[in-house]
């Protein structure tokens, strides 16, 4: 029943008519670019860390470095891989660990690791391309592929699926097809997730009030004003690409089309809950805000119930359960007031990618191998970077999950009934219009702008970056 299941939701997932990579990603702002390409993705992806971004390789490795190293040994050709990734801390932990194991299997080769957090991830990535020293294994974004791939950074994995290097026989092809471009594949999906909004289940439970699967945004904030009321705990409205995404899907437009054009209704729309919310009783304060800063996990106003809520992406569950280190919930984003159309979606969660420069791209997606079909690295993952993409691994992981994992394969399947197809690739000058947004939303919760003419400048503004790309 469960491994229907999964096909069911890899297949809804993957479902989309792609050019090529949270969701948008999941949930920070920044400057990216693929190779010399400025960029930026929302949440996803989401989760990051501070913490985090400091951080280099684990002792007994090194800083990733150009395209590995080859050396001879008495056991034979000993190989080292150079793997990059962003990440919070739980994520670090496990693939470090995921890491040792496979080096345990394979003595003849050895994985320097290296990873940061979202918001310093991308400049990270595109300075190394710049300086030709690309990792070997690189972890992508599915905003991200087609800027990458269209400046020759990502090799051709088709001939590693063809030779069965990368075994894809319990992999949906919808899955393939979401790192694809041009029918060739350029990265391999490491997990399925969805956008999804967490929440404080004692601090609902005292406020008397029930969290529904999925909510309309006048019934969002009804219920914030009396979980406040109830509790005098604050509400977290997020200021970020995802949402604003989710006022154009909610009448089957695409928010950058949209702004492509000149047109403002969706734009008008987010700005206008983002003002009336800002104005409540019942919001964070934009001052506490900044200084909680929810783009980082450890720093979430939901870890010391400062709100009831958060928005993430659903694989970040684990770690901003972790964080609060109190009993979460999790629900679907809210369904705008104005349109009739389903906004939610699943998506990718994250891809390996293997650098076109890689000397090593044999060994590099043997590793992609092991590490989206091997039922052993993947109890070591807990699908921390999503419901893993082989049916016969998510299974064999799903009956070791704790109750905080349950709750993640719950609710991607309840999203996968509901599904509708995820937006195109974003657009190159997406990490321009990132910034500008969170500028935007963070000048109108101070009411340093009015709504109307902060419509007017970021519409005009995101137009003007849309179409010189």
């Amino acid at each position: 029943m469960f491994k229907k299941g999964m096909a069911l939701i890899l297949t809804a997932a993957m479902a989309m008519s792609l050019a090529a990579c949270g969701g948008s990603s999941s949930t920070t702002t920044t400057k990216a670019a693929a190779g010399t390409t400025k960029a930026a993705a929302t949440t996803a992806a989401a989760g990051t860390t501070k913490a985090a971004a400091a951080t280099t390789a684990a002792a007994g490795t090194t800083k990733a470095a150009a395209a590995g190293t080859t050396a001879k040994g008495g056991s034979g050709e000993q190989v080292t891989l150079n793997l990059i990734w962003w990440g919070n801390q739980t994520r670090n932990d496990v693939t470090k660990k995921a890491c040792d194991l496979y080096m345990q299997k394979n003595p003849n080769v050895k994985i320097n690791v290296e990873f940061t957090d979202w918001s310093g991830y991308w400049d990270k990535l595109s300075a190394m391309a710049a300086g030709g020293n690309l990792p070997d294994i690189i972890q992508q974004d599915y905003a991200y592929i087609t800027q990458w791939q269209k400046n020759n950074q990502l090799a051709d994995l088709s001939e590693f699926i063809k030779s069965g290097t990368i075994d894809t026989k319990k992999i949906p092809q919808s899955v393939i097809d979401s790192g694809s471009i041009n029918g060739k594949c350029y990265a391999i999906s490491l997990g399925s997730n969805a956008p999804a909004m967490i929440y404080d289940k004692a601090v609902v439970e005292k406020a008397g009030v029930t969290i529904p699967d999925q909510m309309k945004m006048s019934e969002f904030m009804t219920i914030s004003k009396t979980i406040y009321d109830k509790t005098g705990v604050k509400t977290y409205f997020a200021g970020d690409a995802t949402m604003l995404q989710m006022m154009a899907r909610c009448t089957g437009t695409d928010i950058y089309e949209e702004m492509k054009a000149g047109t403002d209704t969706s734009v008008k729309r987010y700005f206008s809950y983002v003002d009336k919310i800002a104005k409540s009783d019942y919001t964070i304060p934009a001052d506490i805000l900044a200084e909680k800063n929810p783009d980082v996990v450890e720093t979430k106003p939901i870890d010391d119930g400062t709100t009831w809520n958060d928005f993430a992406f659903s694989n970040m569950f684990i770690a901003i359960s972790k964080a609060a280190g109190r009993d979460l919930g999790l629900c679907m984003f809210p369904q705008p007031d104005e349109g009739d159309k389903q906004v939610m979606y699943l998506k990718p969660s994250q891809f390996f990618s293997i650098a076109e420069t890689s000397k090593h791209k044999e060994e590099a997606a043997k590793f992609i191998n092991w590490f989206t079909n091997d039922k052993d690295c993947n109890l070591i993952l807990m699908g921390e970077r999503g419901i893993p993409v082989n049916s016969d691994v998510a299974a064999a992981v799903k009956e070791k999950m704790d109750k905080v994992n349950q709750q993640i394969f719950e609710y991607v399947d309840k999203v996968g009934k509901v599904a509708t197809p995820i937006d195109k690739p974003d657009p190159a000058g997406k990490g321009e219009i990132n910034d500008q947004l969170k500028n935007t939303v963070e000048q109108i919760r101070v009411n340093e702008v009015a709504t109307d003419k902060a419509v007017t400048q970021f519409v005009a503004t995101s137009k003007e970056i849309l179409n010189k790309k």
